[in-house]
C-alpha cells in the first residue's frame, strides 16, 4: 500500500493524543447512556420479532480484535440463520443468510444496540474502524499489507470506511478499500473528523441506507 510505512504511524502522534483520547472517552458515554435507555424500551419487541421468525438463540457473541489487537467479545442481536463466524455471506457454497427481521434489523441498526456495553465497557468506541471477527482478521492480515494498523486506534461502531462504503466487504478487494479509509482515520483522527462521522452516520440511519 502506497505511503504507508513501519513509521507511517508514528507520524500521526502528537501531544495531544491522550487529551484527544481523554475526551473522546468521555463523549462516547455521555452519548452512550441515552440509547442505552432506547435499547431497553426496543429490547423486548426485539425479541419477540426475532424468536417468532425462526429458532436459535436471540443474541450472538463474537470474539474480534479489539485496540492493539487483544481480543474482545462484541454482543449484537442474531440477523442470520446462525452465527457464521467470519464467513462472508458470498462465499460459494455458504448455506447463512439474513432473516427478514434481520434484515430490518441492519437497516435501522438496531442490531448493533448491544454493542452499547462495549463502548461503556472500553472495547469500542462510537467512532473507530469496525473490529473483524478473528477468523476473518486473521485472512486480511495474511493477505494484505499493514493490515492490523488499523487496530492502533480503538475500534468503534462506526468509522470513515461505514460512511463511506455502502456495504460491509465482501471481497479481499473490498476490504483493501475499506482498509484505506481506515488508516486515513488512523491518521487524521480527530474531534471534528468524529463529529463529521456521527452526523453521517445519523444521516444512514434516517435514511436506511447501506446494510
Amino acid at each position: 500500500m502506497r505511503g504507508v510505512g513501519h513509521f507511517w504511524f508514528f507520524e500521526s502522534v502528537h501531544l495531544n493524543i491522550r487529551s484527544y483520547e481523554a475526551v473522546k472517552r468521555v463523549i462516547d458515554i455521555i452519548i452512550t447512556i441515552p440509547w442505552v435507555i432506547i435499547w431497553i424500551i426496543l429490547s423486548p419487541f426485539v425479541y419477540l420479532a426475532i424468536k417468532l421468525e425462526s429458532e436459535g438463540q436471540v443474541f450472538i457473541t463474537h470474539e474480534r480484535y479489539g485496540l492493539g489487537g487483544r481480543i474482545i467479545k462484541l454482543y449484537k442481536y442474531r440477523t442470520m440463520l446462525f452465527s457464521d463466524e467470519g464467513v462472508w455471506l458470498k462465499e460459494k457454497n455458504n448455506p447463512n443468510k439474513v432473516t427478514r427481521v434481520g434484515y430490518w434489523l441492519r437497516k435501522s441498526r438496531i442490531d448493533e444496540l448491544p454493542q452499547l456495553v462495549n463502548v461503556l465497557k472500553g472495547d469500542l468506541s462510537l467512532i473507530g474502524p469496525r473490529p473483524d471477527m478473528l477468523r476473518l482478521g486473521g485472512e486480511l492480515s495474511a493477505n494484505i499489507p499493514f493490515y492490523m494498523m488499523r487496530y492502533t486506534v480503538r475500534p468503534g461502531l462506526s468509522g470513515w470506511a461505514q460512511v463511506n462504503q455502502d456495504l460491509p466487504p465482501q471481497s479481499l478487494e473490498e476490504s483493501r478499500i475499506r482498509l484505506q479509509y481506515d488508516l486515513y482515520y488512523v491518521k487524521n483522527r480527530s474531534l471534528l473528523l468524529d463529529f463529521i462521522i456521527l452526523v453521517k452516520t445519523f444521516k444512514v440511519l434516517v435514511l436506511r441506507t447501506g446494510m
